[in-house]
Protein backbone atom coordinates (compact mmCIF):
# COMPACT_ATOMS: atom_id res chain seq x y z
CA UNK A 1 0.00 0.00 0.00
CA UNK A 2 1.11 3.20 -0.75
CA UNK A 3 1.41 6.48 1.50
CA UNK A 4 -1.17 8.26 -0.69
CA UNK A 5 -3.29 5.32 -0.06
CA UNK A 6 -2.86 4.94 3.49
CA UNK A 7 -3.42 8.94 3.74
CA UNK A 8 -6.59 8.76 2.29
CA UNK A 9 -7.84 5.55 4.79
CA UNK A 10 -6.61 7.74 7.17
CA UNK A 11 -8.91 10.63 5.91
CA UNK A 12 -11.80 8.18 5.79
CA UNK A 13 -11.32 7.07 8.71
CA UNK A 14 -11.18 10.53 10.46
CA UNK A 15 -14.40 11.69 8.65
CA UNK A 16 -16.23 8.66 10.05
CA UNK A 17 -15.36 9.57 13.57
CA UNK A 18 -16.39 12.93 12.95
CA UNK A 19 -20.18 11.68 11.93
CA UNK A 20 -20.22 9.89 15.04
CA UNK A 21 -19.13 12.60 17.69
CA UNK A 22 -22.49 14.78 17.58
CA UNK A 23 -24.29 11.31 18.72
CA UNK A 24 -21.69 11.50 22.12
CA UNK A 25 -21.47 15.30 22.83
CA UNK A 26 -22.14 17.23 25.53
CA UNK A 27 -24.33 19.55 24.38
CA UNK A 28 -22.05 22.36 25.33
CA UNK A 29 -23.12 25.86 23.59
CA UNK A 30 -21.28 26.82 20.30
CA UNK A 31 -20.38 22.64 19.73
CA UNK A 32 -23.52 21.76 17.64
CA UNK A 33 -22.88 24.56 15.28
CA UNK A 34 -18.66 23.69 15.08
CA UNK A 35 -19.20 19.99 14.68
CA UNK A 36 -21.95 20.54 11.74
CA UNK A 37 -19.58 23.03 10.43
CA UNK A 38 -16.64 19.95 10.67
CA UNK A 39 -19.44 17.28 9.68
CA UNK A 40 -20.24 19.80 6.43
CA UNK A 41 -15.96 19.91 5.55
CA UNK A 42 -15.58 16.02 6.16
CA UNK A 43 -18.39 15.04 4.26
CA UNK A 44 -16.97 16.76 0.96
CA UNK A 45 -13.39 15.49 1.36
CA UNK A 46 -14.35 12.36 2.23
CA UNK A 47 -16.35 11.98 -1.04
CA UNK A 48 -13.80 12.95 -3.06
CA UNK A 49 -11.41 10.42 -1.69
CA UNK A 50 -13.92 7.91 -2.08
CA UNK A 51 -14.18 8.67 -5.71
CA UNK A 52 -10.78 8.16 -6.16
CA UNK A 53 -9.62 5.02 -3.98
CA UNK A 54 -12.52 2.96 -4.49
CA UNK A 55 -11.61 2.20 -8.36
CA UNK A 56 -8.12 1.76 -7.58
CA UNK A 57 -8.91 -1.12 -4.95
CA UNK A 58 -10.83 -2.55 -6.85
CA UNK A 59 -8.43 -2.61 -9.74
CA UNK A 60 -5.98 -4.01 -7.72
CA UNK A 61 -8.22 -6.78 -6.54
CA UNK A 62 -8.83 -8.07 -9.80
CA UNK A 63 -5.33 -7.70 -11.04
CA UNK A 64 -4.30 -9.68 -8.05
CA UNK A 65 -6.90 -12.26 -8.93
CA UNK A 66 -5.59 -12.35 -12.27
CA UNK A 67 -2.08 -12.49 -10.92
CA UNK A 68 -2.89 -15.77 -8.43
CA UNK A 69 -5.02 -17.17 -12.12
CA UNK A 70 -2.00 -16.42 -14.42
CA UNK A 71 0.45 -18.15 -11.74
CA UNK A 72 -1.86 -21.20 -11.20
CA UNK A 73 -2.50 -21.90 -14.85
CA UNK A 74 1.40 -21.28 -15.14
CA UNK A 75 1.98 -24.08 -12.44
CA UNK A 76 -0.30 -26.17 -14.40
CA UNK A 77 1.54 -25.80 -18.09
CA UNK A 78 4.61 -26.35 -16.38
CA UNK A 79 3.22 -29.42 -14.55
CA UNK A 80 1.17 -30.86 -17.80
CA UNK A 81 5.23 -29.93 -19.85
CA UNK A 82 7.35 -31.84 -17.21
CA UNK A 83 4.86 -34.48 -17.48
CA UNK A 84 4.90 -34.79 -21.48
CA UNK A 85 8.80 -34.58 -21.47
CA UNK A 86 9.01 -37.61 -18.95
CA UNK A 87 7.01 -39.35 -20.72
CA UNK A 88 8.52 -38.72 -24.14
CA UNK A 89 12.03 -39.94 -21.98
CA UNK A 90 9.93 -43.11 -21.42
CA UNK A 91 8.62 -43.65 -24.96
CA UNK A 92 11.96 -43.43 -26.59
CA UNK A 93 13.30 -45.71 -23.97
CA UNK A 94 10.86 -48.21 -24.90
CA UNK A 95 8.72 -47.66 -21.85
CA UNK A 96 5.86 -46.98 -23.44
CA UNK A 97 2.95 -48.12 -20.54
CA UNK A 98 4.85 -45.54 -18.36
CA UNK A 99 4.55 -43.28 -21.02
CA UNK A 100 1.08 -43.87 -21.53
CA UNK A 101 0.55 -43.41 -17.58
CA UNK A 102 2.34 -40.03 -17.74
CA UNK A 103 0.44 -38.84 -20.58
CA UNK A 104 -3.08 -39.62 -19.27
CA UNK A 105 -1.88 -37.67 -15.89
CA UNK A 106 -1.62 -34.89 -18.25
CA UNK A 107 -4.80 -34.94 -20.32
CA UNK A 108 -6.52 -34.83 -16.51
CA UNK A 109 -4.59 -31.57 -16.55
CA UNK A 110 -4.77 -30.11 -19.96
CA UNK A 111 -8.07 -32.25 -21.64
CA UNK A 112 -7.90 -30.30 -24.52
CA UNK A 113 -4.65 -30.35 -25.52
CA UNK A 114 -4.53 -32.33 -28.72
CA UNK A 115 -1.21 -33.03 -28.61
CA UNK A 116 -1.15 -34.72 -25.29
CA UNK A 117 -4.29 -36.74 -26.86
CA UNK A 118 -1.92 -37.28 -30.24
CA UNK A 119 1.06 -38.10 -28.19
CA UNK A 120 -1.02 -40.75 -25.47
CA UNK A 121 -2.35 -42.54 -28.88
CA UNK A 122 0.94 -43.19 -30.19
CA UNK A 123 2.23 -43.83 -26.88
CA UNK A 124 -0.61 -46.49 -26.69
CA UNK A 125 0.11 -48.10 -30.52
CA UNK A 126 3.95 -48.39 -29.62
CA UNK A 127 3.11 -50.29 -26.23
CA UNK A 128 0.81 -52.71 -28.04
CA UNK A 129 3.09 -53.42 -30.96
CA UNK A 130 5.70 -53.93 -27.61
CA UNK A 131 3.48 -56.34 -26.47
CA UNK A 132 3.22 -58.04 -29.79
CA UNK A 133 6.49 -58.04 -30.70
CA UNK A 134 7.66 -59.72 -26.98
CA UNK A 135 4.71 -62.45 -27.59
CA UNK A 136 6.63 -63.10 -31.15
CA UNK A 137 10.08 -63.26 -29.28
CA UNK A 138 8.74 -65.96 -26.26
CA UNK A 139 7.80 -68.26 -29.73
CA UNK A 140 11.37 -68.01 -31.26
CA UNK A 141 12.94 -69.01 -27.88
CA UNK A 142 10.56 -71.92 -28.04
CA UNK A 143 11.86 -72.64 -30.97
CA UNK A 144 8.08 -72.16 -32.74
CA UNK A 145 10.32 -70.52 -35.59
CA UNK A 146 7.11 -69.98 -37.78
CA UNK A 147 4.47 -68.75 -35.94
CA UNK A 148 7.62 -66.31 -34.75
CA UNK A 149 8.10 -65.29 -38.26
CA UNK A 150 4.73 -64.85 -38.93
CA UNK A 151 3.89 -62.36 -36.42
CA UNK A 152 7.62 -60.37 -36.81
CA UNK A 153 6.81 -59.65 -40.49
CA UNK A 154 2.90 -58.47 -39.74
CA UNK A 155 5.04 -56.52 -36.96
CA UNK A 156 7.21 -55.50 -39.32
CA UNK A 157 4.56 -54.28 -42.37
CA UNK A 158 3.34 -51.99 -39.29
CA UNK A 159 6.63 -50.24 -37.36
CA UNK A 160 8.90 -50.66 -40.55
CA UNK A 161 8.43 -47.60 -42.25
CA UNK A 162 7.46 -45.71 -39.34
CA UNK A 163 9.71 -42.14 -38.78
CA UNK A 164 8.48 -41.23 -35.46
CA UNK A 165 11.56 -41.22 -33.12
CA UNK A 166 9.62 -43.10 -30.22
CA UNK A 167 9.19 -46.49 -32.62
CA UNK A 168 13.33 -46.25 -32.79
CA UNK A 169 13.56 -48.81 -29.64
CA UNK A 170 10.69 -51.29 -31.90
CA UNK A 171 12.84 -51.13 -34.76
CA UNK A 172 15.74 -51.87 -33.19
CA UNK A 173 14.22 -55.11 -31.16
CA UNK A 174 12.48 -55.80 -34.66
CA UNK A 175 15.77 -56.18 -35.75
CA UNK A 176 17.05 -58.31 -33.41
CA UNK A 177 14.50 -60.83 -33.29
CA UNK A 178 14.85 -61.12 -37.09
CA UNK A 179 18.49 -61.64 -36.54
CA UNK A 180 17.62 -64.58 -34.19
CA UNK A 181 15.09 -65.69 -36.36
CA UNK A 182 18.05 -66.18 -38.59
CA UNK A 183 20.24 -67.62 -37.02
CA UNK A 184 17.72 -70.00 -35.29
CA UNK A 185 17.01 -71.67 -38.73
CA UNK A 186 20.61 -71.77 -39.61
CA UNK A 187 21.41 -73.37 -36.37
CA UNK A 188 19.00 -76.00 -37.11
CA UNK A 189 19.96 -76.61 -40.63
CA UNK A 190 23.96 -77.08 -39.71
CA UNK A 191 23.99 -80.65 -38.32
CA UNK A 192 22.56 -81.45 -41.97
CA UNK A 193 25.28 -79.86 -43.51
CA UNK A 194 28.72 -82.01 -44.41
CA UNK A 195 30.40 -80.08 -47.07
CA UNK A 196 32.12 -77.05 -46.93
CA UNK A 197 30.97 -75.09 -49.93
CA UNK A 198 27.55 -75.71 -48.02
CA UNK A 199 28.82 -74.07 -44.82
CA UNK A 200 30.43 -71.54 -46.36
CA UNK A 201 26.79 -70.39 -48.08
CA UNK A 202 25.35 -70.20 -44.68
CA UNK A 203 28.35 -68.27 -43.38
CA UNK A 204 27.72 -65.74 -46.05
CA UNK A 205 24.30 -65.53 -44.37
CA UNK A 206 25.16 -64.52 -40.83
CA UNK A 207 28.25 -62.38 -42.42
CA UNK A 208 26.03 -59.62 -42.05
CA UNK A 209 24.33 -60.23 -39.05
CA UNK A 210 25.02 -58.59 -35.51
CA UNK A 211 24.69 -59.15 -31.81
CA UNK A 212 25.82 -62.51 -29.93
CA UNK A 213 23.81 -64.98 -31.68
CA UNK A 214 24.84 -64.40 -34.74
CA UNK A 215 28.66 -64.19 -33.50
CA UNK A 216 27.98 -67.50 -31.82
CA UNK A 217 26.21 -69.48 -35.36
CA UNK A 218 29.04 -68.03 -37.09
CA UNK A 219 31.63 -69.06 -34.56
CA UNK A 220 30.11 -72.74 -34.80
CA UNK A 221 30.13 -72.71 -38.89
CA UNK A 222 33.69 -72.14 -38.95
CA UNK A 223 34.90 -74.57 -36.12
CA UNK A 224 32.97 -77.22 -38.57
CA UNK A 225 34.62 -75.68 -41.93
CA UNK A 226 37.56 -76.13 -39.96
CA UNK A 227 36.73 -80.08 -38.67
CA UNK A 228 35.65 -81.27 -42.12
CA UNK A 229 38.80 -79.71 -43.54
CA UNK A 230 41.16 -80.99 -40.89
CA UNK A 231 39.40 -84.69 -41.72
CA UNK A 232 39.22 -84.17 -45.83
CA UNK A 233 43.00 -83.22 -45.42
CA UNK A 234 43.56 -86.36 -43.03
CA UNK A 235 42.29 -89.19 -45.34
CA UNK A 236 44.44 -87.53 -48.63
CA UNK A 237 47.36 -87.49 -46.61
CA UNK A 238 46.92 -91.26 -45.64
CA UNK A 239 46.61 -91.96 -49.14
CA UNK A 240 50.02 -89.72 -49.79
CA UNK A 241 48.04 -87.08 -51.58
CA UNK A 242 49.90 -84.15 -50.27
CA UNK A 243 48.83 -81.54 -53.04
CA UNK A 244 45.30 -83.25 -52.13
CA UNK A 245 45.88 -82.79 -48.48
CA UNK A 246 47.19 -78.91 -48.84
CA UNK A 247 44.63 -78.23 -50.74
CA UNK A 248 41.97 -79.11 -48.05
CA UNK A 249 44.04 -77.53 -45.24
CA UNK A 250 44.27 -73.81 -47.25
CA UNK A 251 40.51 -74.05 -47.73
CA UNK A 252 39.28 -74.87 -44.08
CA UNK A 253 42.32 -71.84 -43.03
CA UNK A 254 40.20 -69.50 -45.49
CA UNK A 255 37.70 -69.44 -43.75
CA UNK A 256 39.53 -69.81 -40.21
CA UNK A 257 42.83 -68.27 -40.48
CA UNK A 258 43.63 -68.75 -36.92
CA UNK A 259 42.26 -72.06 -36.11
CA UNK A 260 45.16 -73.83 -34.48
CA UNK A 261 44.49 -77.21 -35.65
CA UNK A 262 44.29 -76.74 -38.83
CA UNK A 263 47.51 -74.23 -38.56
CA UNK A 264 49.45 -77.27 -36.90
CA UNK A 265 48.31 -79.73 -39.58
CA UNK A 266 49.09 -77.69 -42.32
CA UNK A 267 52.92 -77.86 -41.25
CA UNK A 268 52.77 -81.61 -40.10
CA UNK A 269 51.26 -82.21 -44.00
CA UNK A 270 54.23 -80.05 -45.56
CA UNK A 271 56.88 -81.79 -43.06
CA UNK A 272 55.79 -85.48 -44.49
CA UNK A 273 55.47 -84.13 -48.05
CA UNK A 274 59.17 -83.37 -47.45
CA UNK A 275 59.82 -86.44 -45.83
CA UNK A 276 58.32 -88.39 -48.51
CA UNK A 277 59.98 -86.32 -51.66
CA UNK A 278 63.40 -87.35 -49.84
CA UNK A 279 62.59 -91.15 -49.98
CA UNK A 280 61.01 -90.96 -53.33
CA UNK A 281 63.96 -89.30 -54.33
CA UNK A 282 66.61 -91.76 -53.20
CA UNK A 283 63.77 -94.88 -53.66
CA UNK A 284 64.69 -93.50 -57.73
CA UNK A 285 67.97 -93.44 -57.12
CA UNK A 286 68.75 -96.58 -55.67
CA UNK A 287 66.08 -97.96 -58.43
CA UNK A 288 67.61 -95.94 -60.73
CA UNK A 289 70.84 -97.80 -59.42
CA UNK A 290 69.53 -101.22 -59.21
CA UNK A 291 68.38 -101.07 -62.75
CA UNK A 292 71.72 -100.03 -64.01
CA UNK A 293 72.88 -102.87 -62.17
CA UNK A 294 70.47 -105.32 -63.60
CA UNK A 295 71.38 -103.82 -67.14
CA UNK A 296 75.15 -104.60 -66.62
CA UNK A 297 74.08 -107.86 -65.42
CA UNK A 298 71.58 -109.03 -67.89
CA UNK A 299 74.63 -107.69 -70.68
CA UNK A 300 77.43 -109.53 -68.85
CA UNK A 301 76.07 -112.13 -66.51
CA UNK A 302 72.44 -113.18 -68.00
CA UNK A 303 73.20 -116.71 -68.07
CA UNK A 304 74.53 -119.61 -65.57
CA UNK A 305 75.87 -122.55 -66.52
CA UNK A 306 76.23 -125.39 -64.68
CA UNK A 307 76.24 -129.21 -64.22
CA UNK A 308 78.73 -129.52 -67.59
CA UNK A 309 79.85 -133.18 -68.24
CA UNK A 310 81.98 -134.64 -70.65
CA UNK A 311 81.38 -138.26 -72.04
CA UNK A 312 84.18 -140.06 -74.03
CA UNK A 313 82.81 -142.79 -76.16
CA UNK A 314 83.90 -146.30 -77.40
CA UNK A 315 85.11 -144.44 -80.70
CA UNK A 316 87.45 -141.72 -78.80
CA UNK A 317 84.86 -138.95 -79.18
CA UNK A 318 83.47 -136.60 -76.32
CA UNK A 319 79.96 -135.51 -75.89
CA UNK A 320 80.08 -132.61 -73.61
CA UNK A 321 75.99 -131.39 -72.25
CA UNK A 322 75.30 -129.02 -69.76
CA UNK A 323 72.04 -126.74 -68.53
CA UNK A 324 71.78 -123.03 -68.63
CA UNK A 325 69.90 -121.07 -66.72
CA UNK A 326 68.30 -116.75 -67.23
CA UNK A 327 69.62 -115.11 -64.66
CA UNK A 328 68.26 -111.82 -65.94
CA UNK A 329 65.69 -110.00 -64.91
CA UNK A 330 64.38 -110.25 -69.27
CA UNK A 331 63.75 -112.57 -71.85
CA UNK A 332 66.92 -113.89 -73.77
CA UNK A 333 67.20 -115.76 -76.77
CA UNK A 334 69.39 -117.21 -78.87
CA UNK A 335 71.78 -118.46 -76.02
CA UNK A 336 75.29 -119.88 -76.88
CA UNK A 337 77.64 -121.21 -75.21
CA UNK A 338 81.76 -121.44 -75.78
CA UNK A 339 83.75 -124.33 -74.37
CA UNK A 340 87.64 -124.96 -73.51
CA UNK A 341 88.83 -128.87 -73.18
CA UNK A 342 91.80 -130.06 -71.66
CA UNK A 343 93.22 -133.56 -71.08
CA UNK A 344 92.60 -135.17 -67.84
CA UNK A 345 95.63 -136.62 -66.98
CA UNK A 346 97.81 -133.72 -68.46
CA UNK A 347 95.56 -130.66 -68.39
CA UNK A 348 96.88 -130.28 -71.64
CA UNK A 349 94.94 -127.93 -73.68
CA UNK A 350 92.84 -129.67 -76.13
CA UNK A 351 90.61 -127.37 -78.59
CA UNK A 352 87.13 -125.54 -78.46
CA UNK A 353 83.95 -126.64 -78.26
CA UNK A 354 80.52 -124.40 -79.35
CA UNK A 355 76.95 -125.50 -78.43
CA UNK A 356 73.40 -123.64 -78.92
CA UNK A 357 71.46 -123.64 -75.78
CA UNK A 358 67.81 -125.19 -76.36
CA UNK A 359 64.88 -123.74 -75.87
CA UNK A 360 65.49 -120.58 -78.48
CA UNK A 361 63.91 -118.09 -75.81
CA UNK A 362 64.41 -118.61 -71.95
CA UNK A 363 61.84 -116.63 -69.51
CA UNK A 364 64.05 -115.02 -66.58
CA UNK A 365 64.85 -118.14 -64.11
CA UNK A 366 63.57 -120.51 -67.02
CA UNK A 367 66.67 -123.10 -67.39
CA UNK A 368 67.91 -125.00 -71.15
CA UNK A 369 70.15 -127.56 -71.98
CA UNK A 370 72.78 -127.43 -74.55
CA UNK A 371 74.65 -130.80 -76.25
CA UNK A 372 77.34 -130.75 -78.49
CA UNK A 373 80.18 -133.35 -79.45
CA UNK A 374 84.40 -132.80 -79.70
CA UNK A 375 85.68 -135.83 -81.81
CA UNK A 376 88.87 -137.63 -82.04
CA UNK A 377 89.92 -137.14 -78.17
CA UNK A 378 90.16 -140.75 -77.48
CA UNK A 379 91.42 -139.85 -73.48
CA UNK A 380 89.64 -138.82 -70.88
CA UNK A 381 88.96 -135.10 -70.74
CA UNK A 382 87.51 -131.69 -68.56
CA UNK A 383 85.46 -129.14 -70.31
CA UNK A 384 85.02 -125.26 -68.73
CA UNK A 385 83.05 -122.82 -70.29
CA UNK A 386 84.75 -120.20 -71.58
CA UNK A 387 81.81 -117.82 -72.43
CA UNK A 388 78.09 -117.95 -73.34
CA UNK A 389 75.88 -115.41 -75.43
CA UNK A 390 72.83 -114.03 -75.47
CA UNK A 391 70.20 -111.75 -76.29
CA UNK A 392 67.75 -109.06 -74.69
CA UNK A 393 63.92 -108.59 -75.28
Amino acid sequence: MTEEVRQAVLEVAAGTEAIRLPQTASGRPGDDQRLAQAAVVTKGGSGRVFQWIIPFLLAGVVALGLTLYYKYEQSVNQEVTALQQQAKKEALAGRYSEAVQLLERAEEQRPRFAALTRDRELAAKAALLKHQLDGASAQLKAKKLDAGEKALKQIADMIGKRQEPLFAPLQKSLAADQVMLTVLRIKGQLDKLTTVDALADKLDTVRGLSGQEAAAVKAQIINKIAGISYSSAEEKLRKKDFAGALEAVDNGLSYAADNPKLTSYRKQISEAKREFEEAEAKRIQLAQQKAAEEELNNRTAAVDVSGVTAVLDDYGDLTISGTVTNTATRPIYSVSVYLHVYSSSSGAYIGDAYANVSPFRLEPGESGSFSTSYYGVYEQAEVSVDNASWYLE
